[in-house]
């Protein structure tokens, strides 16, 4: 079979780089292609995520720098990907939380869209993306954002199905593009992350990229309010110069920048609780945290209210603020989840292999009941 896989772009390996990953491990014998706006993996994460299959890339790819300013070329992003037209294929999917799914392709060649998230800027999140941009309230933003609706609700057209990552992403595809969708939940490395069964040590952790969404500020703010309790910080990216600043006399709270898997692993397994403040639409890193046996405090919100099993394998606090995270940290001091095997067993719900066969079995299905001509 020939495959065309695109991808919005490949820059770190996070959890849409995992997913893709694991799709890809589903037809690493098959004839792909892959098609992306960028590729900045480094050999091993190529090896290991593309499984070195051939990499067709936009102009973005000569960009200096491009990893990290990624973000400002939103605005030509649409036109780049339509650049892309795939013909040739006797199956295309693409992985989507922007605009993967806006090439052209030969309309007799099954288009299949896992779709992570419709583009949060310009969606359900477009009052907290427009509230930190320096445009955000100008008339030119608006109508980028109005034209950009436009084009993604018309390039949604040209998907033959779609899957969701969760019932809460189904949801927003229904009401964004107007379209059905099917869930399979992401693949998460349960026996990567695996249980631990022993004593916890006494401090909370809280794993997660540098971003202003993921909300590690308001997490530092409510520990520097309970100097009684140690918190551990892992990530790096925007504003950590800010974070460091912040950190300043808190002795309680201990940031120790990029920590690759192992050690990374290691902190979960041995942590007392994991914190996730951020508004997530799955939320692969609360899962692996559960897989080591640790309980997590995750806002109750999307995916988080999926995945974790409240008061079971964690609980839920009910808005983005420092008052709620202390809250949290309360419950979990005053009544601790301290059954490991259970926690565990809630996060086996969402295995790779799961995953795998779940979406091997879409793909058949769908193949044998498409009608190009219907």
């Amino acid at each position: 079979m020939k495959l065309a896989f695109v991808q919005d772009w490949f820059n770190a390996n996070g959890g849409a780089e995992k997913v893709a990953g694991s799709i890809l491990d589903i037809y690493k014998s098959e004839d792909v292609d892959i098609y992306t706006l960028f590729d900045r993996f480094n050999e091993q994460d190529r090896e290991v995520i593309l499984k070195n299959k051939p990499v067709h890339t936009s102009l973005l790819q000569y960009v200096p720098g491009i990893g990290k300013i990624y973000r400002y070329f939103l605005p030509v992003m649409p036109w780049l990907m339509r650049r892309f037209y795939i013909s040739d294929k006797d199956l295309i999917i693409s992985t989507s939380h922007a605009v993967a799914k806006g090439f052209r392709h030969d309309k007799r060649i099954m288009h299949i869209c896992y779709c992570h998230t419709p583009l949060r800027p310009i969606w359900d999140m477009y009052d907290d993306y427009a509230a930190t941009h320096a445009m955000g309230s100008s008339r030119i933003y608006k109508a980028f954002v109005q034209w950009l609706r436009k084009w993604d609700v018309g390039t949604s057209l040209q998907v033959d199905h779609f899957i969701a990552n969760s019932r809460h992403i189904q949801q927003r595809i229904q009401n964004s593009y107007g379209r059905a969708s099917t869930v399979i939940y992401p693949p998460v490395r349960v026996n990567k992350f695996a249980l631990n069964t022993a004593q916890r040590k006494d401090y909370y952790l809280c794993v997660s990229r540098f971003v202003p969404y993921k909300k590690v500020d308001m997490v530092i703010k409510a520990f520097q309010q309970m100097p009684d309790k140690h918190l551990v910080l892992i990530g790096a990216g925007w504003g950590t110069k800010e974070f460091k600043e912040m950190l300043q006399a808190h002795k309680n709270i201990e940031w120790l920048g990029y920590r690759e898997d192992a050690e990374l692993i290691k902190y979960m397994q041995e942590a007392r609780a994991c914190i996730f403040a951020a508004k997530e639409d799955f939320g692969i890193m609360c899962v692996e945290a559960q897989a080591c046996g640790t309980p997590v405090l995750a806002l109750d919100y999307g995916g988080y209210k999926e995945t974790v099993a409240d008061g079971v394998s964690g609980y839920l606090f009910p808005e983005q603020t420092e008052q709620s995270v202390i809250d949290a940290v309360h419950k979990m001091e005053s009544q601790p989840l301290t059954d490991h095997q259970q926690v565990r067993a809630n996060a086996l719900r969402f295995s790779e292999e799961r995953f795998q066969q779940e979406f091997a079995d879409f793909v058949e299905q769908a193949k044998k009941n498409f009608n190009p001509g219907a």
